[in-house]
């Protein structure tokens, strides 16, 4: 995502009582120029702040993942932002793409998402796509609103889990787009030795 494309929409999201929840964001709204600060803060290396779009180019959400090269580990946090597409379906596909890009484009070995124990979708999220609960931090952060204690959930995924479900799975996923082939994901099964 770059500075030019943040408008109105993107600050309307982080306003909606429900991500600010989820984000633990304080009551006041992020300004145009203030996210428009924060987006031009990732180097797009190892902190990446990627738009969730539909086929027509239309932004519904945010991916931020930050990457540590030595350890070949990331993290996903993950809004979707669009009231009319928070859907379970489309965390799930959203969080899906960025796992493959994580783990095939980058070459990472394991990943970990952190989402608050109140944020009832993103742990839902979590658990459908079967990540493994890791541990909970407890009384992890505080919220920003009343100063409460906040419990704080570590799912994640290795490497090693992602090949073998590539190899066990009955139907690959599809993925289209720019830069990619027709047989992207089969041949990546294949190299994780899918017959």
């Amino acid at each position: 995502m770059q500075q030019g494309e943040v408008n109105e929409r993107f600050t309307r999201w982080l306003g909606d009582p429900a991500v600010a929840a989820g984000l633990n964001m304080p009551g006041a709204t992020m300004g145009l120029d203030s996210f428009r600060a924060y987006v031009g803060s990732f180097d797009n290396i190892w902190r990446n702040l990627l738009a969730i779009r539909m086929l027509d180019d239309e932004p519904i959400g945010l991916i931020m993942t930050e990457i540590d090269p030595r350890h070949r580990i990331g993290s996903l946090h993950l809004i979707v932002g669009d009231k009319a597409q928070r859907r379970l379906q489309t965390s799930f596909e959203a969080t899906r793409l960025a796992i493959w890009h994580m783990f095939v484009e980058r070459k990472l070995e394991k990943l970990t998402f952190e989402p608050l124990a109140r944020n009832h979708a993103a742990v839902m999220a979590c658990r459908l796509g079967m990540l493994r609960l890791e541990g909970t931090l407890l009384s992890h952060r505080l919220d920003a609103k009343t100063g409460e204690r906040l419990d704080q959930l570590i799912f994640a995924l290795s490497l090693d889990e992602f090949k073998k479900r590539l190899r066990a799975v009955p139907t690959l996923p599809v993925f289209e787009g720019p830069g990619l082939s027709r047989h992207f994901v089969r041949d990546t099964a294949r190299s994780f030795g899918r017959s």
